[in-house]
C-alpha cells in the first residue's frame, strides 16, 4: 500500500486490509455481507448446520435434499444483552421448510462459549417479544396462517409456549 493510499484510509477512517479469503465457498458466501465477529471456525459450524451447498455458479445456495435454489439470511443480535451475539439464520426453500418457504435456526453460545443450534423448523421469521424469560425474550415464529407459535427461553435451548392469533380466530380449533 502507497503511503498516500494509507493516509486516505486514516483519514477516512476506514479499513483497507484484503477481504479474509480463509473461509471456505459455503461460509465464505452465507457471511459474505457481514460476519458479526464470528471467529471461521464458528462461521464453519453455522455453515455446516444449514444442509446447505454452493451452487454450480458460485453465487447461491442449493439444498442437500433436492438441489433446488435456496435462500439464507444472517442477522446478528445480542438477545439476552451479555455482550455475546446470537446468530439467526433464515434459510431454505419449500423442499427444505414446505409451506414456510424457510426455516429458522438460532445459534447461542453455550457455558463453553460453543454456538448451539435452536429452533431449526420452518420458519419465515423469529421475532423478540417483550416478554421474556431468564434473560432472553420470547420469540414469535411466523409462518404461514393465522396462528403463529411463541416460544421461550428454559436456560438450555427454546421450547414453545403458547400459540398467538394473528388475526381474530386464527388459533381457532388448535
Amino acid at each position: 500500500m502507497t503511503r498516500a493510499a494509507l493516509l486516505y484510509c486514516v483519514a477516512l477512517s476506514t479499513a483497507c486490509a484484503a477481504p479474509d479469503s480463509t473461509d471456505p465457498p459455503g461460509p465464505a458466501l452465507l457471511f459474505a455481507q457481514d460476519r458479526g465477529g464470528l471467529s471461521a471456525a464458528e462461521r464453519e459450524l453455522i455453515f455446516k448446520s444449514l444442509w446447505l451447498a454452493v451452487d454450480s455458479t458460485g453465487t447461491g445456495f442449493v439444498d442437500q435434499s433436492c438441489g433446488q435454489p435456496a435462500d439464507a439470511v444472517v442477522t446478528f443480535s445480542d438477545l439476552n444483552h451479555d455482550g455475546q451475539k446470537e446468530v439467526l439464520v433464515i434459510f431454505g426453500n419449500t423442499c427444505t421448510s414446505g409451506m414456510a418457504g424457510s426455516s429458522a435456526l438460532l445459534f447461542i453460545k453455550d457455558s463453553a462459549g460453543t454456538y448451539q443450534p435452536n429452533l431449526g423448523f420452518p420458519a419465515a421469521s423469529a421475532d423478540p417479544q417483550p416478554t421474556s424469560d431468564l434473560g432472553y425474550p420470547d420469540l414469535l415464529i411466523g409462518g404461514p396462517g393465522f396462528c403463529f407459535p411463541t416460544w421461550r427461553w428454559n436456560g438450555t435451548t427454546y421450547e414453545y409456549l403458547k400459540n398467538e392469533p394473528q388475526s381474530p380466530g386464527g388459533c381457532d380449533n388448535r
